[in-house]
């Protein structure tokens, strides 16, 4: 019954999924459709006689965009809406049913070439921000245009008879479609790419300042007189304005501005209105002349842009990069500083106690009547003290060298003992009781001996230190080995001090941190590298009152069978 209904769930959940995945589509093709009807039956009116082509046909450029910019996903509901939008736009023109589903077929395959040879040569996610990827749309374009075009140029010349010569057809069909897709296509892209990161204030109050300016620029350029401007000043004047676009903002303002300019040279050639539109010149002329401008004017926007925004990414990555190398050389110089006061810190605890035994050593042999036992006691603690020097700096070593060093069999309960053995004076000239409690039969934990004693020591050293500011009588210390869950082993080590405060109890472990007024703040970080090096946990509890309890966890689970291995 139970798996029914999780059967009957799943099946609830994929049913919603693909009503959301259709839903998705059919609205992208029902968006695309109109805005391709829009742009359709408006540049169906800019044609020219006497072979009927559209000068400018921007609907190309919106299906290619929008498939760059979203991805094969978006191939079934691209092709159903420009079908859909062609055969309804030529419909209503002069264009018969057959007619009109082969150049739908033409304009869908357009978009479809464009958007898989850009996928398949600079991958799904395009941009624009490149040289290359921009090149490599224009040749795509180009490609896709020349095949629909051709196919195009034969069904026109087969199904309306028109009178111009089919090569004429085909080169003025390929200028359409092309300056449609070169001008609208990057638009569409851009805006994609812009979605997911909005421009910042500055470069939204920049880019629009730019884009009213290249508006304005342009019509005063199709305003000109004849002569001496014909085609390449006026547009020359808006090379000044296009170069701040790419150079300042983002390549979709690039596009934008591109795109206008594609437009209203477009639309004012056909019309007869202004600079490109001189009645006196033949229309082929103006329409030659108007797409001469929009290509250079399109080409030389989004070439620009492309190599202003590889110099923007160049510059954040030689910044990113620089960063990277102060941040380095940040860390070696605090790799150098932590390893000198691990050292020093290291160190000092047992040169501490050597001093000390030496002192008490002198001060028995230079008494009336030595205490000979007393003397070798501590003489036995002056040599045991040096031993451990050396112990400490090869710890150190095997810590911060490079060589790993092989993990034995390690009994807790031993170096537990250990380290308030050697802390012994430490505990007994601070007055504090020190307690032991060991579970019986512990298991063995693979690690390295010494390391391990150095952690307790250190913990037990840091609850001596913790414990001076409390009366004598109150000071007690407790060392206890048991199991854990999970077959783990646990030491743990409680002081009677003040203790520590509940909100800076994680960064106790932090390298440098310290409330010590002589301290480094080394201790504790190193004491969790050690354990953590040893597949173990090293955390603390207190409630900033009644003391602190400092808990290593380390795992048992990998020394059944008594093999060594290596330590990192």
């Amino acid at each position: 019954m139970l798996r029914d209904q999780r059967e009957h769930v799943q099946g609830q959940a994929a049913i919603a999924d693909a009503t959301r995945r259709w839903t998705r589509s059919f609205a992208l093709a029902l968006a695309v459709g109109i805005t391709y009807f829009v742009a359709a039956r408006l540049s169906l009116r800019l044609v020219r006689e006497p072979d009927g082509v559209a000068v400018f046909w921007p609907a190309a450029g919106i299906a290619s965009g929008v498939l760059v910019a979203l991805g094969r996903d978006a191939r079934l509901p691209v092709t159903i809406g420009t079908m859909a939008a062609t055969i309804a736009a030529n419909l209503l023109g002069d264009r018969n049913l057959v007619s009109s589903v082969i150049f739908a077929l033409c304009n869908a395959a357009e978009a479809l070439i464009t958007a898989g040879l850009i996928e398949r040569y600079f991958g799904a996610r395009f941009t624009l921000e490149r040289l290359r990827p921009v090149l490599g749309f224009l040749l795509a374009a180009v490609v896709a245009v020349t095949l629909s075009g051709t196919v195009a140029t034969v069904a026109y010349k087969l199904f309306h008879s028109p009178t111009a010569p089919i090569l004429t057809i085909w080169e003025h069909w390929f200028a359409s479609d092309a300056v449609g897709i070169v001008a609208v296509a990057p638009l569409v892209i851009g805006l994609a790419a812009a979605l997911p990161k909005p421009p910042t204030r500055s470069e939204f109050i920049e880019g629009t300042a730019a884009l009213l300016a290249i508006a304005a620029m342009t019509g005063i350029i199709i305003s000109l007189p004849q002569e001496p401007w014909q085609t390449v000043v006026p547009g020359a004047l808006l090379f000044p304005i296009l170069l701040w676009l790419a150079a300042r903002c983002r390549p979709v303002y690039a596009a934008a501005g591109a795109f206008m300019v594609a437009l209203t040279v477009a639309w004012t050639a056909t019309y007869g209105i202004g600079h490109f539109g001189d009645p006196t010149l033949p229309i082929d002329a103006r329409i030659l002349q108007a797409q001469a401008v929009i290509l250079v004017a399109t080409i030389g926007a989004y070439v620009l842009a492309a190599l202003f925004a590889e110099r923007r990414e160049s510059e954040a990555h030689l910044a990113r990069s620089n960063a990277m190398l102060e941040r380095e050389r940040n860390n070696k110089l605090m790799s150098l500083a932590a390893t000198t006061g691990t050292i020093s810190h290291e160190i000092k605890q047992p040169l501490t106690a050597i001093t000390a035994n030496g002192l008490a050593l002198r001060r028995l042999l230079e008494a009336e009547r030595p205490d000979l036992d007393e003397a070798r006691a501590a003489a036995e603690d002056v040599v045991s003290d040096a031993y451990r020097v050396g112990h400490v700096l090869d710890n150190l070593r095997a810590l911060f060298g490079k060589v790993d060093r092989t993990q034995e069999p390690i009994d807790l309960n031993r170096v537990a003992v250990g380290a308030l053995r050697a802390m012994r004076a430490e505990l007994s000239d601070h007055r504090i009781v020190a307690g032991l409690d060991l579970a019986p039969e512990l298991p063995p934990v693979m690690g390295h001996g010494g390391q391990l004693q150095e952690v307790i020591m250190n913990l037990v050293h840091n609850a001596i230190d913790a414990m001076g500011a409390i009366k004598s009588d109150r000071r007690t210390l407790n060392v206890r080995t048991k199991r854990d869950a999970g077959n783990a082993i646990v030491v743990e080590v409680e002081d009677s001090g003040p203790g520590i405060d509940p909100n800076r109890l994680e960064s106790i472990f932090d390298a440098f941190v310290t409330t010590k007024p002589q301290g480094t703040g080394l201790g504790l970080a190193i004491c969790r590298m050690i354990i953590e090096r040893h597949g173990g946990q090293l955390s603390a509890r207190s409630n900033g009152k009644d003391g602190a309890l400092f808990r290593l966890v380390l795992p048992s689970d990998s020394l059944e069978n008594g093999a060594a291995r290596p330590v990192n």
